[in-house]
């Protein structure tokens, strides 16, 4: 498919705390042995995109590890491939902070990589909403619509009309024309309206200018800076998709993600394609004489002692015996001492739990132990 891939890897709504502090939105780990990151580009690859180019902004160091040259995707091309864009390789942006001030100036600070592509149409997703999407389909529908911009929205996420907070509402008519738009200010409210999940279809050409456009009148927002004002002047038209949708903007978010993936109909809608990730050469798990596991996902290289339920272990963590860990998520090479507690709790990588602690949070407000630390 002659399409080009963009990949915002972070969003300017997102309120992760300490899950973000060293690490962008999408390379945070998710079902245990993947990252965000590998959802987004297996969605590209699975749909026949092979021109994939990714825009980073900050903390951007974990990302650029785990992905590499795209080897893991089939990205490795002589022809397209994998590029990851960093602000600091723009000469412009070497005066300024080095931050883009939106989404368009990040489009017109990496407009050069982006002209090298001979791909004729883009397709732009960011890192927040994850969903198992066929590209093609909607790249086929902007097409035989003659749309200007396809814009992907959605009316429920996991089966719900809740609307996530700053989210784009999109107001259309009869024939999913775009009209308007604003942003929900309004919290999580449960209303029956079309939400962007930041998906957009352009051709490259008309992106080109639009981007400039935009910036020559110091509209840095693509959905409010090109998208609201041009919406009486250009063909906008909505695609719906009806697929799963998770939400990721806070670490409430993040752990209700990863718990709806332990239940087994919600897991196999957001397999139904592969997912790639970055492979590692692991032992098996290894179950220890009176552990119990039940509705959980162990990565490879754990050894498990204790009790866990309804709980994600990633690769190569230690649960000792004694401990119960229930509704948690237990990142990369943690070790969890002899008769812990842990309930509704995030530990971060390389994460140390002595003996006998009790960390208890709540499925609103999940405690979360930041990286490297010794509790």
């Amino acid at each position: 498919m002659d399409t080009l891939g963009i990949i915002f890897s972070y969003t300017e709504r997102e309120n992760l705390r300490e899950l973000t502090k060293r690490r962008t939105l999408s390379s945070l780990p998710i079902a245990g042995k993947y990252r965000i990151i590998d959802i987004i580009l297996s969605n590209y690859v699975n749909s026949g995109v092979t021109d994939v180019s990714i825009i980073t902004k900050n903390n951007y160091h974990s990302l650029m590890d785990h992905v590499g040259a795209g080897k893991e995707w089939d990205l490795t091309r002589k022809k397209g491939g994998l590029r990851v864009l960093t602000p600091y390789a723009s000469p412009e942006m070497s005066i300024q902070s080095g931050m883009y001030r939106g989404d368009v100036e990040a489009l017109a600070r990496n407009m050069h990589s982006i002209r090298r592509s001979m791909a004729e149409y883009v397709v732009i997703s960011g890192s927040g909403t994850l969903y198992s999407m066929n590209y093609r389909d909607v790249v086929e529908k902007h097409i035989e619509r003659n749309a200007d911009i396809t814009a992907v929205y959605t009316r429920s996420m996991n089966g719900s009309k809740i609307v996530p907070p700053g989210v784009v509402i999109m107001d259309m008519d009869e024939n999913e024309r775009l009209y308007d738009l604003k942003y929900n200010t309004n919290g999580s409210t449960e209303q029956d309206v079309a939400w962007g999940i930041g998906v957009v279809v352009i051709k490259k050409s008309l992106l080109e200018s639009l981007v400039a456009d935009a910036m020559s009148y110091q509209e840095y927002d693509f959905y409010e800076g090109i998208m609201k004002r041009l919406a009486r002047s250009l063909n906008i038209l909505g695609y719906e998709y009806k697929g799963y949708v998770m939400e990721i903007s806070s670490v409430t978010d993040y752990m209700k993600a990863n718990m709806a993936l332990l239940q087994k109909d919600m897991s196999a809608k957001f397999f139904e394609s592969t997912i790639y990730t970055k492979i590692k050469d692991s032992v098996p798990v290894l179950y220890c004489d009176g552990c119990k596991v039940k509705n959980s996902i162990i990565a490879d290289g754990c050894k498990i002692e204790g009790t866990v339920e309804n709980s994600i272990i990633s690769r190569g963590v230690y649960i000792g015996k004694g401990t119960v860990v229930e509704n948690s998520i237990v990142m990369q090479n943690t070790q969890v001492m002899q008769n812990v507690v842990l309930d509704h709790v995030i530990l971060d990588k390389d994460v140390i739990v002595r003996e006998n602690r009790q960390l208890v949070g709540h499925e609103t407000y999940p405690v979360v132990v930041e990286k490297l630390s010794i509790v």
